[in-house]
Parts: C-alpha cells; structure tokens; sequence
C-alpha cells in the first residue's frame, strides 16, 4: 500500500493546486507525495511541499485520512508558508508536451467545480 501525503497551502481565498493536463484530460490535485520508508507523513507534507512548490510551509492541523485505490492519503493544511510558488522535483523534470504540472491558485469558491483528484473532494468542507 502507498501513502501519501498531500497539503492544501492557502493564500486568503484561493488554495495552491496543481493543475493537470495529462494526456488531454484536465483536472487538478494537491500538492504533495509519497512517505518514504523511515518519515513520517507530517515530514513527507513538508519535504514534498518544498520539492514540488518551493515553498517553506509550517505544518498546520491533519484535514483527515482516506483510503482508496490502495493508496492511503494524509490530507494537511499549511499553518503558515513563506517563498514564491514555482514548480520542482519530479513534477518539473516530467514536464512534456503531454504532461503538463503548472501551479495554480485557485478560488476556494471554485474548488467544488474543478475536476480535484487523489480525494481531496472530501476534504473541502475542511478548508473553508
């Protein structure tokens, strides 16, 4: 089973996505990855914010966990974060023509009308 870690990093009213576009279809999901053996999954949010976004964040409370696809998904809010957003790590070095990553910030109004992948639909009422 994988385990994943995802944050949803707010900035007032809009939240940080990643906003895909994979082999011609679109959709959006939060940033974050895979628990590596030995971290846990608050060190696996941050060191996955950081690779993906450039971002420093401040951990702030779990949003919950799901299962599903055996893949377990850890869901957290940053308290706080500092940088500029721009993309890294793997996301940057996949970057084709047919797969595209671009950070996005998002409404929070919104988030019920985009195609949110990996879950994190049952977290919205969390974020508000």
């Amino acid at each position: 089973m994988r385990h994943r870690a995802a944050v949803f990093v707010r900035d007032g009213k809009n939240v940080l996505l990643f906003h895909r576009t994979k082999n011609g279809e679109e959709y959006y999901a939060v940033p974050g990855g895979g628990v590596e053996p030995g971290e846990t999954p608050e060190q696996a949010a941050v060191r996955e914010l950081k690779e993906e976004t450039s971002l420093d964040i401040v951990l702030g409370e779990k949003l919950g966990e799901l299962e599903m696809d055996n893949n377990y998904q850890y869901f957290y809010i940053a308290k706080s974060w500092s940088g500029t957003p721009e993309l890294g790590g793997e996301e940057l070095e996949k970057q084709s023509p047919t797969n595209i990553y671009q950070l996005e910030w998002v409404p929070i109004e919104y988030l019920r009308d985009v195609d949110l992948r990996n879950g994190a639909r049952a977290m919205l009422e969390k974020i508000r």
